[in-house]
């Protein structure tokens, strides 16, 4: 009889730690490839197991938020996080930033004229708004980006088309208006920003007049124009550059090749662009953006669901589509970037089911694309748009 109590006592005690157990661990679930798994479950508040894992943000416009996750940085699964989504304090939040130094993240309000910056946690990928947030802007803003010193923040108003552009405080987070912005351009439906590398030029495009238009950055911030450059069967929806600055890229969102394309600029030592042999390449249906990683230009086809990859020769600047591109992602992928030092490449998925999702890839060195265990994943904020990660 006492050893039958004492059997029934242990059992007791070992359903007990059990459970206790079971609550406290942290799980990294996503919704399968076939859409129809666990969405992504957050850390548990009864203060059992702290989750880590490297920030990635993503902004919800039909939402007026952004949310915060964080990426496992060894097998790439996504988890999401407490206190996600934050609200942007405006509408149709868009374009998304971050300083050199990770400290703020920068989301421009795209219908409600205003730029939300928070404060980062790089542990927790907890964002706090900045006193002042979000601050009123010149235009709707569509694009943003943070010059490479820090100082300066310049973005992009479609229509009317503008650059406006601001001073940065890297201390407080708080954007001050630029004195001479904003800057008048030359026909509505802007489309592309990018700064190089080395921040001296800024360049913007126009898919609608197929123009390049380009800046030299002065040391206190202004903008004096070069020239403009008109691509070959092009409709520049997208800017972006390789890592050394010496190439820019035009993303087509269809021009007279039909589906789409990307164009490639040699950059000269004084901004001028000049297009290269063999440009523009064919891509998928309707593409909208494209990120640079290792040697590697990834663009987003949105029609086709797919990510088409591009090796970059750094001699020659030449483009080549690698082995197995393009990738299958989830339905209307909307935007592209990459994580853990490359390690990552992460898609915004905006009409995927139950509200889309997000798609993470392993980037082998030579390039090519492996989907990770449980991606796609489910966002806590149904139709994401556009993504960043650490």
């Amino acid at each position: 009889m006492n050893l039958e109590r004492n059997f029934s006592r242990v059992l007791m005690i070992t359903r007990l730690l059990s459970g206790l157990i079971i609550a406290s661990t942290v799980l990294w679930l996503g919704c399968g490839s076939g859409g129809n798994g666990s969405a992504p479950v957050t850390v548990g508040s009864g203060g059992g197991t702290m989750q880590s894992g490297t920030p990635v943000y993503v902004t919800n416009s039909n939402n007026g938020s952004v949310s915060a996750y964080q990426l496992n940085p060894t097998t790439g699964q996504l988890q999401t996080t407490l206190n996600s989504p934050m609200s942007t304090g405006g509408s149709s939040p868009d374009s998304i930033a971050v300083d050199p130094a990770k400290k703020f993240l920068l989301v421009a309000n795209s219908s409600s004229a205003s730029t939300a910056v928070f404060g980062v946690n790089a542990s927790t990928a907890a964002l706090t708004p900045v006193a002042g947030s979000p601050f009123v802007a010149p235009g709707n803003e569509i694009r943003i980006a943070v010059h490479p010193n820090g100082q300066f923040v310049y973005a992009l108003s479609s229509t009317p088309a503008q650059i406006d552009g601001f001073t940065f405080d890297s201390t407080s987070g708080a954007l001050t208006p630029l004195s001479g912005f904003p800057i008048s351009l030359n026909a509505s439906g802007e489309m592309g920003l990018a700064i190089s590398p080395n921040g001296g030029f800024l360049y913007t495009s126009n898919p609608n007049t197929n123009l390049i238009t380009s800046f030299a950055i002065t040391s206190t911030g202004g903008l004096t124009p070069l020239t403009t450059t008109t691509p070959v069967n092009g409709s520049p929806v997208y800017l972006n550059f390789d890592t050394t600055g010496n190439f820019l890229f035009a993303t087509n969102i269809g021009g007279s090749l039909g589906n789409g394309s990307v164009s490639e600029f040699n950059v000269s030592l004084n901004g001028v662009l000049t297009e290269a042999a063999g440009s523009p390449l064919p891509a998928g249906v309707t593409p909208v953006s494209s990120a640079f990683s290792h040697g590697v230009l990834y663009v987003v086809n949105q029609t086709s669901a797919t990510v088409s990859a591009f090796a970059l020769n750094n001699t020659s600047g030449q483009l080549t589509e690698i082995k197995g591109s393009p990738y299958a992602v989830g339905t209307r992928p909307v935007f592209a970037a990459t994580a853990v030092n490359g390690s990552f490449l992460l898609v915004s998925n905006s009409a995927s089911g139950n509200g889309g999702s997000i798609s993470v890839f392993s980037i082998a060195s030579d390039g090519t694309l492996t989907a990770v265990s449980g991606s796609p994943f489910q966002p806590d904020t149904p139709v994401p748009d556009q993504i960043l990660g650490f």
